[in-house]
């Protein structure tokens, strides 16, 4: 059996110990977390049989001022000590997000030093940084493998979002090209089905959306990946339709 895992996201649980209950409960070895969690997961690790596959920066690079830039990327230096303390060694991070006060011709510079600056910070901390394709600007799947190309360190690769880009506006048609081109880089996954993109978006359990889920798990193993298969499920019935995605992916054997 391969390393399958859930994100924190989208459970009615209000708090960790619940949702790593639900894991324990379904067999599921991986969680990735948010970073608001990791006080309470240094103490609930030791009681839970449950790795934490990575933690969720929650970092924005597009802002206003060379200073709130910087403060981003303080931001990810901490998160890479404090990660450690649970045995962990990989951040999701975020390119940016768009906003009043920065002219869209400034995003992608902005999102690119700052993954720069922090790479040199993972570096040194023996800390990998997994770029979610995220929102508008890293959804734009040739930007990040500029990104990648540009910084080229090993401590640096892809997040790959398996829905993210359809939501983004790609077609479906697109979607195994896409794949191709990212899976080289990619160091974690969100597995994520659904349908339609931008407001027509809606979240779905594994193999009744749009999303070829079995082709990228497909591709993503011919490019030696080996990590860890993190569902994200987005639509109804949260916990219902995780188990669903989990008993989808338990099925395949992977």
């Amino acid at each position: 059996m391969e390393k399958i895992g859930i994100i924190f996201y989208n459970f009615s649980f209000v708090n960790l110990e619940d949702i790593l209950n639900w894991c324990e409960e379904n067999s599921v070895e991986y969680i990735e977390i948010y970073n608001k969690y990791l006080k309470e997961a240094e103490l609930l690790l030791k009681k839970y049989n449950i790795k934490v596959s990575q933690v969720t920066a929650g970092n924005d690079f597009v802002q206003k001022t060379k200073e709130e830039l910087l403060n981003q990327v303080n931001l990810i230096e901490k998160l890479c000590k404090k990660i450690k303390e649970i045995g962990c060694y990989q951040l999701r991070i975020d390119g940016g997000w768009p906003k009043e006060g920065v002219e869209s011709s400034k995003y992608k510079d902005l999102v690119l030093e700052g993954i720069k600056r922090s790479v040199e910070v993972a570096e040194k901390e023996n800390v990998y940084l997994a770029l979610d394709n995220h929102g508008i600007i890293t959804n734009d799947y040739q930007f990040q493998i500029e990104i990648f190309e540009k910084v080229k360190s090993k401590f640096l690769g892809a997040n790959l979002d398996t829905m993210n880009y359809r939501w983004y506006g790609y077609p479906v048609e697109k979607l195994l090209e896409i794949y191709k081109a990212i899976a080289p880089y990619t160091i974690h996954t969100h597995l994520k089905d659904g349908i339609g993109s931008r407001e027509n978006y809606i979240g779905k359990v594994f193999g009744e959306g749009e999303i070829p889920i079995i082709d990228a798990i497909k591709i993503l193993k011919e490019n030696n990946y080996n990590g860890v298969w993190c569902i994200e499920y987005e639509g109804k019935d949260k916990e219902i339709g995780y188990k669903r995605c989990v008993e989808y992916l338990k099925a395949l054997k992977l």
